[in-house]
């Protein structure tokens, strides 16, 4: 029987084929669409899940926030200050090329044991050494560390490093009486300090997490976590409006308005923090050449790609940092669109007749990066340069082959960061990644000194000055911060964080 015959469009068969396929999947028996969450449980429909229980052979934001229920950082941001505060640690103190911690006393991991400065030492020592470590960056200069007794931690640098606590964030502590007890197979048993616990795992499916009832910050209000990976972004929706799931992230722009009118259901947005830009290495031609670059700076205008790809979800960036980050200068502004300008950039850099260039993107990273890409190549086209679209799987795209190895030469990115010293530090000082190959002594010279000033206010004036240099060169195109956009079950307590995370401890059930 044809789909015409009853009267049934295509749109709607997919969408009740995809609802009806997903209830299978998560559970069973399709249930009227209700609340799931109650104090007892929460289902969180997660576009991205735990591959790995290494704790630290993973690099991104919801994966932070998934391990951020079992075990903890030393520190956390405070995202409305713009200020760190303590978590396992209870203070710190810079005195020039040392960092000295003195840890929360009374916390005890989910196994009974102490957690004390050797688990500290351990831990970081781990995230250097581990061959399948992705953090080991954060302590490339950590030249010594010293535990005077259970609760103090000193860590020397090779040089002062005023931004150590950036490196800190989202390093997570693990328990060394764990590793010594388990050896190889100390992965396979996680213990931490977190307000949950670890229960059950299946690789890109479910994790399950129980309550730390002896949490040293209070018992949570929810009992239960289900951490459920549904990488389809219809399979979230539809399993959200079925009530299999309470939360769910990465919800596409166009269901936004479909929440709000929802009895159940309601969307949560807030700015994230990952800035999107396209990325230029000057190694390979024709961006060794800046009058290119900044030609394709007048060339390009996010704001029509927030408008017409995000339904005006977004914020155009004016400069190499969005505002919510420290270290942004709100006095630069971005290049104006203007391809007649761009065009005669061109011609001045000796590609009067256009050029050719290829964009490289992840389309299973970045939300509609491939749309974003061809209105960025149809934008190019006005002012003469012709991009071809070349797709590639994340792990290629990131991979030694592609950006990290340097020889993507033109492609589009999205870069979180709390601090602009990150991404100055790992995307545009001398030496210290492939990724754009960008050199400029007065640029690192900037960066050597910012890491090196302990006054808050005159290292942002530095960082401020860094971003100005980086706004002349332009080795990127600035676009946007996006929204973080959920779906969230309306009896469910909880605002959005800016980093991605989604933590049960900062949520309530009605």
């Amino acid at each position: 029987m044809s789909l015409r015959g009853k009267n049934i469009d295509r749109r709607a068969f997919i969408k009740q084929s995809i609802f009806w396929g997903l209830s299978a999947v998560l559970g069973g028996a399709l249930v009227k669409a209700s609340y799931a969450a109650s104090r007892e449980r929460l289902t969180f429909l997660a576009a991205v899940g735990l591959d790995t229980l290494h704790p630290y052979a993973i690099s991104a934001s919801p994966h932070y926030g998934i391990w951020q229920h079992m075990i903890e950082p030393l520190v956390e941001i405070n995202y409305a200050k713009k200020e760190y505060n303590g978590v396992l640690a209870d203070s710190w103190q810079f005195q020039d090329r040392k960092w000295i911690f003195k840890l929360r006393k009374n916390v005890r991991f989910h196994d009974g044991s102490p957690f004390t400065s050797k688990d500290v030492i351990h831990s970081v020592n781990r995230i250097k050494t581990d061959k399948q470590s992705l953090q080991a960056e954060n302590f490339r200069d950590v030249a010594e560390m010293q535990a005077p007794d259970d609760y103090t931690v000193v860590f020397t640098t090779e040089l002062p490093n005023a931004v150590f606590l950036d490196r800190l964030y989202n390093r997570f502590m693990v328990s060394k009486a764990a590793a010594d007890k388990y050896g190889d197979q100390a992965d396979q048993h996680p213990i931490g300090t977190g307000p949950y616990k670890f229960v059950t795992w299946q690789r890109g499916a479910n994790l399950v997490l129980t309550r730390n009832d002896d949490y040293w910050n209070g018992k949570m209000a929810i009992k239960e976590i289900v951490i459920k990976t549904v990488k389809e972004d219809s399979g979230r929706v539809s399993g959200l409006m079925a009530g299999q799931g309470d939360v769910i992230n990465n919800v596409p722009v166009e269901e936004l308005s479909r929440f709000e009118k929802h009895p159940k259901i309601r969307p949560e947005r807030v700015e994230g923090l990952r800035m999107h830009f396209l990325a230029m290495n000057v190694t390979h031609k024709p961006f060794d050449n800046k009058l290119v670059r900044q030609a394709f700076n007048y060339a390009v205008d996010p704001s029509q790609i927030i408008k017409y790809i995000y339904e005006g979800n977004g914020y155009v960036m004016n400069g190499p940092m969005s505002a919510n980050v420290i270290g942004f200068d709100p006095k630069i502004k971005r290049y104006p669109y203007d391809p007649k300008k761009a065009k005669e950039l061109l011609a001045k850099a000796g590609y009067a007749d256009g050029l050719e260039v290829k964009l490289y993107f992840s389309p299973d990273r970045y939300p509609k990066a491939r749309e974003v890409c061809q209105v960025v190549a149809d934008q190019l086209a006005k002012a003469g340069v012709k991009a071809e679209l070349i797709a590639q799987e994340f792990v290629i795209f990131w991979g030694k082959e592609g950006v990290n190895g340097g020889k993507t030469p033109f492609y589009y990115v999205g870069r979180p960061a709390i601090d602009a010293d990150t991404v100055y530090d790992q995307y545009y000082r001398s030496g210290v990644s492939p990724r754009i190959q960008y050199k400029n002594p007065e640029f690192d010279k900037l960066i050597d000194e910012e890491q090196k000033t302990g006054d808050p206010k005159k290292r942002i004036a530095i960082l401020q000055q860094a971003g100005r240099i980086l706004m002349e060169d332009v080795p990127f195109v600035p676009l946007y911060t996006l929204s973080e956009n959920y779906g969230v079950a309306r009896n469910v307590i909880w605002k959005p964080r800016p980093d991605e995370k989604v933590l049960a401890a900062e949520m309530k059930i009605k």
